[in-house]
């Protein structure tokens, strides 16, 4: 199985496609990063006045989030702690967590192509005359794809974590939000090690269900649009069915772990994200099953 997957690793990685997502990603954390730091602007005002006129005008406000604002600034106000004034390395950091949506679609684009290119170049014949059964030529790529995907997840936050140390501050201001009705200091790193971790579910999903497509009908475009449009129509469908007692079994529904961030919860009443593991882990299952069926079963090698 190893040496399966040492073959599948490499033959990725001689391919300009690979490279190619690689250097975008690098391209876009370093070029986010220095133009950040070129258009940097910093109220050269002293906070406080900043914080009063934030009071000021966010109390005609009624929504939620104006007065928890509001209650933020009145506490720097009183404990004397002044706000972050421009982008820290850890802010940077955050928005590194931002990009694995892009990472997502890389992987996908692998999940994609892995199985349905070599029917397409015909290698797939050479590949099936290797002693190793079909069940561990698939696991191989699979086991790849997930591989390459954390890679990349591995270069987004190491890369990010560089840029931002170099071109921003270790600490500018402290950051507090409100929970319970209470203001506190934010837990930064561990919101950004939730959310990060969040963002798995959407991930290894779309990964799956492109592998499926890729795996069943042989095409990398097909499993490339429609993961992609499921991805940035989920949640739309979701809102329009959520009148339905069905639609709290649909996967699409709970792919979007980040909701349950700092305390969220779902767009669904009712809803936990021990539920939402579960549904998402029975799609998992179906999703694998139907790709080995698929593969084991058809003639591959016509």
């Amino acid at each position: 199985m190893l040496k399966l997957i040492q073959n599948e690793w490499m033959k990725l990685w001689h391919q300009k496609a690979t490279w190619v997502m690689l250097g975008i990603l690098v391209v876009a954390i370093v070029g986010v990063g220095g133009l950040n730091k070129y258009y940097e602007e910093t109220d050269p005002r002293d906070w406080h006045v900043v914080e009063k006129e934030k009071i000021e005008q966010l109390s005609k406000e009624e929504d939620a989030y104006s007065q928890e604002q509001v209650m933020i600034a009145e506490h720097r106000l009183v404990h004397d702690i002044a706000p972050p004034n421009g982008m820290t390395a850890v802010s940077f950091l955050d928005f590194s967590a931002q990009l694995i949506m892009f990472v997502t679609l890389f992987a996908v684009i692998v999940g994609a192509s892995i199985v349905s290119s070599e029917f397409s170049t015909g290698t797939i014949k050479m590949l099936l005359t290797r002693p190793a059964s079909r069940a561990k030529i698939l696991t191989s790529k699979l086991v790849t794809t997930f591989l390459y995907g954390f890679f990349m997840l591995a270069v987004n936050f190491a890369l990010a974590g560089i840029v931002g140390l170099i071109l921003f501050s270790s600490s500018n201001g402290t950051v507090l939000e409100v929970v319970n009705g209470q203001v506190q200091e934010a837990d930064v790193w561990g919101n950004l090690i939730e959310f990060a971790a969040l963002s798995l579910g959407d991930f290894a999903m779309s990964i799956l269900f492109a592998f499926l497509i890729g795996s069943v009908f042989r095409s990398s475009a097909l499993a490339i649009g429609l993961t992609m449009f499921l991805s940035f129509t989920g949640s739309m469908v979701v809102m329009l069915l959520s009148q339905y007692w069905f639609t709290k079994y649909i996967w699409l529904a709970h792919t979007g772990l980040t909701q349950y961030a700092q305390g969220g919860q779902h767009i669904l009443p009712g809803v936990t994200m021990s539920f939402s593991l579960a549904v998402l882990a029975v799609y998992a299952i179906l999703f694998i099953v139907a790709s080995y069926w698929s593969f084991m079963k058809r003639d591959v090698t016509a």
